[in-house]
């Protein structure tokens, strides 16, 4: 595991696997004791399925139906899938998300995230407002720009369709409702997972797996670049080891796009019910995402800031006051200042991100025809 490449790990990279349970072994013959999950493999057993929503063949068909099935927004012109495009590995390669709910057009707050790896998220959205898959399945629905319908009325238009009808018997032995509309979609979404990356491969002990330069990327990632402190091994996301029990928010300063000032989204720090005293710590936080597939999420960011991975690395390089303005409770982890990376440092961080991290390996597929016969995949709205 690592064995041959442990020797030029800095020191904060070894100290980080001796801490979350990967042996060490290799640096000084001797092991290091295991204090939980590993590096080696995915943590799939920290974030268990609900009871009453076990995966099935037949419950993620359903869900994957769903998904791609306009027949849950009021227009029937607007799927889930309309948003998160196989073709942009489960994202939609705009700033900011299109209000596809509203004949006139226009924007969402807030840029599309990819579905990949949602399962091991306990917080959705950028900003967290979802504690679970089953309560984010019918937000969408609901919200007047996305697709603009309504709980109940998503239920009655799936329940009018025989072939649905069939599938929620088949696959909870319940009619349609609420409850299992929810957990079907919930279903698909936790199916949609990229932990066959070539860094996968290389944690598990396969070395050649990572080019050389991936490798030293890789390095940078866990030490001078300090990715790995806010993105954790192996979730490669805010959720942080051994435990996995919570899904982290931050404040980096990102800007509004265009312009040299702090973004005025409060993100976390703006959702309603919060206390008072959490809603002034998490002012313009947001979740920190998945890094999986990132190469092909483009733009970046909450609000689509960053067209290209460079300048979100020039971005965290520099830190935001080299932008000339200054961040209220700024990340410990940006505190210290500039990173310093040298021109051929971002080079290979770059190299690590867009090789090691890509895995399109369980990406679903848009259905040829969904039960309602409207156009699988709804209508999406064209690339910026």
């Amino acid at each position: 595991m690592l064995s041959n490449n442990r020797a030029s790990l800095s020191t904060y990279a070894l100290f980080t696997l001796a801490a979350i349970g990967l042996s060490t072994a290799g640096c000084s013959g001797t092991a290091a004791p295991m204090l939980g999950q590993s590096l080696t493999r995915f943590p799939e057993d920290a974030f268990p399925l609900p009871a009453d929503n076990q995966a099935s063949p037949e419950r993620i068909e359903l869900g994957r139906l769903l998904f791609f099935d306009p027949i849950l927004s009021q227009n029937r012109r607007v799927a889930c899938g309309s948003c998160h495009l196989p073709e942009r590995a489960l994202a939609d390669s705009r700033h900011l998300g299109a209000a596809l709910a509203q004949e006139q057009g226009g924007v969402l707050p807030r840029s599309t995230p990819t579905i990949f790896n949602v399962r091991f998220q306990h917080s959705q959205f950028w900003d967290g407002r979802a504690d679970s898959l089953e309560t984010l399945a019918l937000m969408p629905v609901e919200n007047v720009l996305e697709m603009g319908s309504s709980r109940e009325q998503a239920v009655r238009d799936v329940a009018a369709v025989p072939e649905y009808v069939r599938r929620f018997r088949t696959a909870y032995n319940t009619e349609v409702d609420e409850h299992a509309l929810r957990r079907a979609l919930a279903s698909f979404l936790r199916s949609v997972t990229a932990n066959a990356a070539p860094v996968d491969r290389y944690l598990a002990g396969n070395e050649p797996a990572l080019s050389s330069e991936a490798t030293e990327g890789f390095e940078l990632y866990f030490g001078k670049a300090r990715c790995s402190r806010c993105h954790y091994l192996p979730l490669f996301a805010g959720t942080e080891g051994p435990s996995f029990v919570n899904t982290e928010f931050r404040i980096t300063g990102v800007p509004e796009r265009g312009q040299a000032a702090l973004t005025r989204d409060l993100g976390r720090g703006g959702v309603s019910g919060l206390p008072e005293s959490d809603a002034q710590e998490f002012r313009h936080a947001f979740k920190a995402p998945t890094l999986r597939n990132i190469d092909k999420t483009a733009p970046y960011m909450h609000n689509g800031a960053f067209d290209t991975l460079e300048q979100v690395i020039d971005f965290y390089d520099r830190g935001p006051e080299a932008r000339g303005y200054t961040v209220p409770n700024l990340d410990f982890v940006l505190q210290p200042g500039p990173l310093g990376l040298s021109s051929e440092e971002k080079r290979k961080l770059l190299v690590f991100l867009r090789e090691g991290l890509s895995d399109l390996s369980q990406l679903p597929g848009v259905p040829a025809s969904v039960p309602s016969g409207l156009q699988p995949g709804g209508s999406p709205p064209a690339i910026e």
